[in-house]
């Protein structure tokens, strides 16, 4: 399947710093494969369910969500895009597209990618596409469902397998190259709220990850 789209800019060209846009939102777009828990994410950067998970049913829609908030414990806006999951009721191409669109309509400060530990939740030729659509972005991955990963989270990353490889080095020889990564979990707080180490994992969790955006962002706008 030819998964390419128009070009958002030219792939020859070297990519600037974004110029500081004052009070203008941080731009983030973030993505997965069907039923990884895109909208956990969401929720989790946000601090409030902000996005409604329906695990049975397919999006019929190329549309993003568009959520807008300020970032919790940071003086800092965001304008989060949440894609429709690849591998579902949408082709992959028209996906793509709708990324290629989002960048045309306001610049992209940040790609987030959402996946699990399993193998089978990851893109390799959607993450090297929108590289190639969207060229000199910052995306980091976002590794969720480790809330039962025995010691730290963060160590999954580093963690061997029986080849010999990490799983971020696994990542890596598919061609899944990232500027950052954090291993998180999403559970919703109703789920964490009765079990101190679960809830402990979540505040993590969102303390981790809204600070890597800031980060990520503040660097694209050359701060």
């Amino acid at each position: 399947m030819d998964l390419r789209c128009w070009k958002c800019d030219d792939p020859e060209k070297d990519v600037p710093p974004r110029e500081s846009t004052g009070q203008q939102p941080y731009v983030v777009v973030v993505f997965g494969q069907t039923g990884v828990g895109v909208s956990s994410l969401v929720n989790l950067i946000a601090g409030t369910p902000l996005s409604a998970f329906h695990p049975d049913t397919k999006t019929c829609t190329s549309k993003s969500k568009r959520h807008e908030f300020n970032l919790p414990g940071y003086d800092t806006q965001v304008c989060l895009y949440e894609v429709p999951g690849f591998g579902g009721g949408v082709r992959d191409s028209t996906l793509l597209k709708e990324i290629c669109r989002l960048e045309k309509e306001r610049p992209i400060d940040l790609f987030m990618y959402c996946l699990r530990k399993k193998s089978s939740t990851v893109l390799p030729n959607i993450v090297q596409q929108i590289r190639a659509d969207v060229p000199g972005r910052t995306m980091i991955a976002v590794v969720t469902e480790l809330e039962k990963f025995e010691g730290d989270m963060e160590a999954w990353w580093n963690t061997s397998l029986e080849e010999g490889k990490t799983n971020g080095k696994t990542l890596e020889s598919k061609g899944m190259m990232f500027d950052a990564h954090v291993c998180v979990t999403t559970l919703p707080p109703k789920d964490t709220a009765l079990v101190e180490a679960l809830r402990k994992r979540r505040d993590h969790s969102e303390e981790v990850v809204r600070r890597l955006i800031v980060d990520k962002c503040r660097r694209a706008h050359g701060n």
